[in-house]
C-alpha cells in the first residue's frame, strides 16, 4: 500500500458526514499571538468563538495555542511525516506525534478560527511552525494530475487579522496572501479576514469596528 493510502487510514477515523445536521458544529480555534492578557488577536478570537455559539449552541470547541509547545521542525519529523507508515524509527514516531493530533483536529474541523497578529510585516513564527505541522502531503493536500487539491472538509476560516500600522493587501503586507493562498491549498475556499489593522494609532475603536464586523457576519455553510 502506498504511503498516501497508509497517511488516510491513519485520519479515517476523523472524516465524518458532511451532513452538518447530524452532529454538531465542530469549531477549531487556534491562538498564534505571544501575548496574552493584552493581546487583541485573542480578545477577538474570544468574540469569534462567541458569535458562532450563539448561532450555533451546540457546536463543539478546540482550542489550539500555538504559542506554547510547538517545535521547529526536525530531520526527524519530515522523515517521519513522509514515512510513517514504512518501518518508522521510534524517533520518527515521537516526532509526528503533535502533528498527527494536530492535523486530527484539523481534519475534524467545520470551521476554523485563527488569530494571526503581524509581526514584522508576516505572519508570526508561531504561526509558520503550525504550518509546517499540518501541511502534509496525501493527509492534508494531494497532487492529482499536478494539481494541488486540499483534503480539509472544513469550507470556511475566520483570521482575526490584527496589527500596529501594516494594513491589509497593502504593499508590506505579505500576511494576508500567504494565508489566503496556504487555507485555499488545504481545500478551505471561503477565507475571511477580520480587520484589526493600525492598532498602535486607535486600538479601542480599531477593536470595536472589528467586533462590530464579527458581529454582523452572515455565515456560511460550513460543511
Amino acid at each position: 500500500m502506498n504511503n498516501k493510502k497508509n497517511n488516510y487510514l491513519i485520519f479515517n477515523s476523523f472524516i465524518m458526514t458532511n451532513n452538518s445536521h447530524a452532529r454538531p458544529l465542530e469549531i477549531l480555534r487556534l491562538d498564534s499571538s505571544s501575548r496574552y492578557s493584552d493581546s487583541v488577536s485573542r480578545q477577538l478570537t474570544d468574540h469569534m468563538v462567541a458569535r458562532l455559539l450563539r448561532e450555533y449552541p451546540e457546536a463543539n470547541v478546540t482550542t489550539r495555542d500555538l504559542a506554547v509547545g510547538l517545535s521547529l521542525p526536525t530531520e526527524a519529523f519530515v522523515d517521519g511525516s513522509l514515512y510513517a507508515m514504512q518501518n518508522p524509527t521510534p524517533a520518527m514516531q515521537a516526532a509526528v506525534q503533535l502533528s498527527n493530533e494536530m492535523v486530527a483536529e484539523l481534519l475534524a474541523a467545520d470551521v476554523v478560527v485563527l488569530g494571526m497578529p503581524v509581526y514584522n510585516w508576516t505572519i508570526p513564527s508561531t504561526f509558520k511552525a503550525y504550518v509546517d505541522h499540518i501541511t502534509r502531503l496525501g493527509v492534508t493536500f494531494e497532487y492529482i494530475d499536478g494539481v494541488r487539491h486540499g483534503l480539509l472538509r472544513a469550507r470556511s476560516i475566520y483570521i482575526l487579522f490584527t496589527s500596529g500600522g501594516t494594513a491589509i493587501g497593502s504593499d508590506n503586507d505579505f500576511a494576508t496572501p500567504y494565508a489566503r493562498f496556504l487555507w485555499q491549498t488545504l481545500g478551505i475556499q471561503h477565507v475571511e479576514f477580520i480587520d484589526a489593522a493600525g492598532l498602535l494609532f486607535n486600538a479601542a475603536e480599531i477593536t470595536r469596528k472589528a467586533e462590530a464586523q464579527i458581529d454582523q457576519l452572515e455565515f456560511p455553510l460550513f460543511a
